[in-house]
């Protein structure tokens, strides 16, 4: 009876001060939502490996020792080797050296500047030279590998994409080099990530509505429990960055999970109180009812994702972390925000009618 006790009181309290109540969660809510931006974006697949892994932390170590993450600049004409490219290649090395992350460039300049000690201004001697990897057989294609240490991070990598571009900018080259190679790789991943997120979640978004309208017929009703799936998702992402959650090609599902699981929640409170007689008597009655099974649906859930913090891939985590969270906060959402929201929407004094 605990629980069923505890539930009729907040109900109370609830009817009494239902707007102090909700900018009490406002107020919550604020402090949460920061920690949105403390949530890191981890394109490549190293990021949901274990990584207490011998070989995962040989890896990294190779990485950030040698430049692993390379990045290629290809360059296509009907022969590379001519002055003018050779020239602007020598001045994009030398811009690309002074960014902060790039270790070394390699390109077929060096190779000139080893047997000429410049780039030499004779047809001849650029046909003479061998070019190695570095220019392909039929000499349409040259490769200038661009060596950083970008730790996988997709801020990084952004940002060396920008600097690679700006130096391309600047000799005109532009529009004549494309970008490929580990980097460019996590950088496309990292679009396709959030472009999918988005998408997902969209698609959840709508597909839910939808099911609302028809089990409710009635717009008002049929947005109740969506206020406690938007409620779950904002603290579901907040407080996944304030506990260290990252966003991984496995834990981008997190969203679309939260909606299809939170929804259940606004559902049974919605449908349940406006079968009731309404007022604070349905309104208890309603809350009193479902307590139990709210409860022990949510917390059985929420533990049953902890379990994702003991697997070995580090991308189980964060997505432990996140349903977690947000089962947790779609529970908060159904017993304590939308009870709030149907007395504020329905009416104050219809719920204090009855206590006279």
């Amino acid at each position: 009876m605990i629980i069923e006790n505890s539930t009729s009181k907040i109900v109370e309290k609830q009817v009494e001060h239902p707007i102090k109540i909700m900018l009490g969660l406002l107020l919550i809510t604020g402090l949460i939502v920061p920690g949105a931006v403390q949530m890191d974006i981890k394109p490549s697949t190293e990021a949901v490996l274990p990584e207490d892994d011998n070989s995962v932390q040989a890896l990294d170590d190779l990485r950030a020792k040698f430049y692993g993450d390379s990045t290629l600049i290809v360059f296509e004409s009907e022969d590379v080797r001519n002055v003018e490219l050779m020239r602007d290649v020598e001045r994009l090395e030398n811009r690309l050296l002074r960014e902060e992350n790039v270790g070394m460039v390699n390109s077929p300049v060096d190779i000139l500047k080893m047997e000429y000690g410049e780039i030499p201004d004779s047809k001849d001697k650029l046909e003479q030279v061998n070019y190695r990897e570095t220019v392909s057989d039929d000499y349409g294609t040259m490769v200038v590998t661009v060596s950083a240490d970008t730790q996988a991070n997709s801020d990084e990598i952004q940002k060396l994409n920008d600097d690679i571009n700006q130096a391309l900018t600047t000799i005109d080259r532009n529009d004549q080099a494309t970008l490929t190679g580990y980097n460019m790789i996590d950088l496309a991943t990292f679009q396709v990530i959030i472009q999918d997120f988005i998408k997902i979640t969209g698609v959840s978004f709508l597909a839910v509505m939808s099911v609302l309208y028809a089990t409710f017929r009635d717009v008002k009703k049929m947005l109740l429990p969506l206020s406690v799936v938007m409620f779950g998702l904002i603290w579901m992402i907040g407080l996944g960055g304030w506990l260290g959650a990252d966003l991984t090609i496995i834990s981008m599902v997190s969203a679309a999970m939260i909606m299809g699981l939170g929804i259940d929640f606004g559902i049974h409170v919605t449908k349940k109180f406006y079968k009731s007689q309404g007022g604070k008597e349905g309104l208890s009655q309603t809350m009193v009812e479902l307590s139990r099974g709210l409860i022990g649906a949510s917390f059985t859930t929420a533990v049953g994702f902890l379990a994702l913090l003991f697997a070995e891939l580090a991308g189980m985590h964060s997505l432990g972390i996140f349903l977690f969270t947000g089962i947790i906060a779609s529970y908060i959402g159904s017993t304590v925000m939308l009870p709030t929201l149907i007395i504020l929407i329905e009416g104050k004094n219809s719920f204090r009618l009855e206590e006279n």
